[in-house]
């Protein structure tokens, strides 16, 4: 493919077609990417469709004056949309120390039950992190090092808008620390990452939409394997297909010290009818191609979430299709 080729196909992905990043999200739900690239940036946009919102561990009053277009017994689907974009810089200080900065946007869309639309369209929460290798180099090779991040709380606060749900971030401060390895043998290579996430409490007043108080989002344990195998691969060309299962367990969500739930009141596996405690699952295979030294893409597809075939009853699930682009100027 010709340089002078890239941009066009990259303008039309786009703004035609849903793509991935390890973008900031108003659930609490980072798929963590390590990269070997000395510099790269990546532009991305993804839509979240209402399977995507009610799974993703927001509380239950959030989705409070949405029209609702179905329930039990059948999904439950709500009149709600979000496209997310924005762009992602990673780069290497040293052998050992990898930094990123993302910089997201959210258009966010519902509809009440009078039949009105109401949307938000702002900034999303910033995101810094970094990794230090333990063992290792960026290079190529097995690898150990520490990860985090930190976010800012620079998107819209939830609780200060009639329809949370719109909301571009969680309104407070958040952070993660964790470890990574990688190994490589032959062909393939072996991800593993596994982190510990906390969000700041949030002083809410009289007038916002639970009152005064205290409210704190869950922490969550955040955990992801990945494979992939080398399939093709000439001079700077390549391409490879992997497969991604990440999980997240989140722990009480609480106003005044007292626990939320977010289950959308319907049945689990067990009947409970309450969830303040959850384990999600996220699966996705795909693939890399690497075009050249400056671009390459990553397309993937996800069924979201992911269950492993066991009856834990969710409000709602489907597919999800995902395409990166990648650029590394340097």
């Amino acid at each position: 493919m010709k340089k002078d080729s890239i941009l066009p196909l990259f303008l039309c992905l786009l703004f035609l077609g849903p793509s991935y990043g390890t973008a900031l999200e108003l659930d609490p739900y980072p798929i963590f990417d390590f990269s070997r690239d000395p510099f790269s940036i990546s532009f991305f946009r993804e839509e979240k469709p209402s399977f995507y919102l009610v799974n993703s561990g927001l509380p239950d009053f959030f989705f409070n004056g949405v029209q609702q277009l179905s329930g039990l017994p059948n999904p439950t689907v709500y009149n709600v949309r979000s496209i997310e974009y924005g762009v992602q810089a990673k780069g290497w200080a040293t052998d050992q120390l990898q930094w990123r900065v993302t910089l997201p946007f959210e258009a966010n869309a519902l509809v009440d039950p009078g039949g009105n639309t109401h949307n938000v369209a702002d900034m999303g929460d910033l995101e810094v992190g970094g990794t230090y290798l333990l063992a290792g180099n960026r290079q190529k090779g097995n690898f150990l090092g520490v990860d985090g991040w930190y976010r800012f709380a620079t998107g819209t606060n939830p609780f200060t808008l009639s329809y949370p749900i719109l909301s571009t971030g969680k309104g407070a401060p958040e952070e993660a620390i964790g470890v990574a390895l990688a190994q490589q043998v032959g062909g393939f290579s072996f991800f593993q990452s596994i982190h510990y996430q906390h969000t700041q409490p949030i002083e809410l007043s009289a007038t916002s939409i639970l009152g005064a108080g205290t409210f704190q989002w869950p922490d969550n344990v955040l955990a992801e394997a990945r494979v992939e195998y080398l399939i093709h691969h000439v001079a700077q060309r390549f391409v490879s297909l992997y497969y991604d299962l990440s999980m997240r367990w989140s722990g009480l969500m609480e106003f005044n010290h007292q626990p939320l739930s977010y289950g959308l009141n319907e049945p689990n596996y067990l009947g409970q009818t309450t969830q303040t405690t959850d384990t999600l699952f996220f699966s996705k295979a795909g693939g890399v191609v690497r075009v050249d030294k400056d671009f390459s893409a990553d397309i993937s597809v996800s069924y979201f979430p992911f269950e492993f075939g066991i009856p834990i009853y969710r409000p709602d699930s489907g597919w999800l299709f995902s395409i990166a682009m990648i650029f590394r100027p340097i």
